[in-house]
């Protein structure tokens, strides 16, 4: 899954004559939109949360850069997104993003007042009673794997197969801002993807797709499908990342929440090691739990360049640890600048788990998630390995999220 904004144009005033003044420097107004969003509210100052992030600002700063790179050269420069009455496209993401780089960089002594200047402040408001935002976890698995099938690695992942048709739903209506579905062809007719059992089960993808590499076993290709992208450890110890080529577009459904909803485990102290040991050793099971999951991903295989970048985000460019975050991509923009409020788990030295604790931390949305929808979903990226497991694992928490955006009116 992954599994995830800012800018401001300044138009140069021209003159002409002998003898011109210099031009005087003006700031362009905020586009104020007839519409409002319900989803985003203008804070007052007595609103505004105090502003801490006592984490690695090296790390900010990484993913900032990448943020800033994508905004300059992002697809499509002119669609717009509306952030309570503002109505914003690259301009106000860039101009917002170059601006807070900046303030980072000099590390102004008062952070808030520095913030609270030069940026107005929009609270991500989902509907509920309560007001808070649900934050997940997600990471990038190291998984052993082979490039050949063998006794030991027999299950698959698969590239794009051949017959797989993406359909970009925002060219046929702007209300599909974001959306894309995929499917397949019978006769003129686009229809729904094959579905994980025609394809585990079924040996729907014979011919049409390439197997990429070989898993020791299931449990394993399904986490990867979850999680969307990962590195591969081969027996020579070689790592390669497999990133996200795309999905089969159909629900996704939870294998391990299946298995409690339908009493074969309990909720009750379930882990992910349990869940998956008593899979492995339910071989009758394994059919009806996985395939409850009909959502199929498909992947690339690349090399590693730079060991210590994530996976690519939505946004094309890396995934930064604990700094970026999956959005719903047709409310809150790819790019956008965020603050973020909620508890995260604490790990000892060991990488264990020791408790839950109050967090909060600059962030930058550079992905998005098949099951990040609505106004009350976050997913934050944890990084690489079994310990961005275990965090990941943990979190399932509320809290507030709020965008940043640079001032248009001094």
């Amino acid at each position: 899954m992954k599994s995830q904004f800012i800018y401001l144009c300044i138009i140069p005033i021209l003159f002409s004559g002998c003898a011109v003044a210099p031009p005087k420097k003006t700031v362009e107004k905020p586009r104020i939109s007839k519409e409002k969003s319900k989803f985003f509210k203008l804070l007052k100052n007595s609103e505004i949360p105090i502003f801490k992030d006592a984490h690695k600002k090296e790390n900010l700063l990484k993913a900032l850069k990448y943020n800033i790179t994508y905004l300059k050269n992002m697809e499509k420069p002119d669609r717009t997104y509306l952030i309570g009455s503002r109505k914003i496209a690259r301009a106000e993401l860039l101009a917002s993003a170059e601006l807070f780089k900046k303030i980072i960089e000099e590390n102004h002594g008062n952070l808030q007042n520095a913030i609270e200047k030069n940026f107005e402040i929009y609270r991500l408001v989902p509907g509920r009673k309560d007001g808070a935002v649900i934050f997940s976890s997600y990471y990038e698995p190291v998984i052993k794997a082979s490039l050949k099938k063998t006794e030991n690695y027999k299950y698959p992942i698969y590239s794009w197969p051949d017959d797989l048709i993406e359909v970009d739903l925002e060219i046929f209506n702007p209300k599909f801002k974001g959306e894309k579905i995929t499917g397949r062809l019978e006769g003129k007719k686009l229809v729904p993807y094959y579905t994980r059992e025609e394809i585990d089960f079924g040996k729907a993808l014979e011919g049409k797709a390439k197997p990429l590499a070989w898993f020791t076993d299931p449990i394993e290709v399904m986490n990867l499908h979850i999680q969307g992208s990962g590195r591969l450890k081969l027996e020579n110890n070689k790592e390669m990342r497999v990133k996200f080529a795309a999905t089969n577009s159909l629900p996704f459904k939870g294998w391990i929440s299946y298995m409690i909803e339908k009493g074969i485990m309990k909720r009750k102290g379930i882990t992910f090691e349990k869940a998956k040991k008593f899979v492995l050793s339910h071989p009758e099971l394994q059919k009806e739990i996985l395939c409850s999951n009909k959502r199929y991903t498909f992947f690339e295989l690349e090399e590693i360049n730079d060991p210590t970048d994530g996976p690519q985000g939505t946004y094309k460019y890396p995934l930064t640890a604990k700094r970026s975050v999956a959005i719903d991509e047709t409310l809150v923009p790819l790019g956008a600048i965020a603050y973020a409020q909620f508890k995260l788990p604490q790990l000892d030295k060991g990488g264990n788990f020791k408790e839950m604790k109050m967090d909060s931390r600059f962030v930058l949305c550079q992905d998005t998630g098949g099951a990040i929808k609505g106004p009350g979903r976050v997913d934050f990226f944890a990084g690489t390995g079994s310990e961005a497991h275990t965090f990941a694992n943990k979190v399932w928490e509320k809290g507030a999220f709020y965008i940043l955006l640079k001032k248009g009116i001094k």
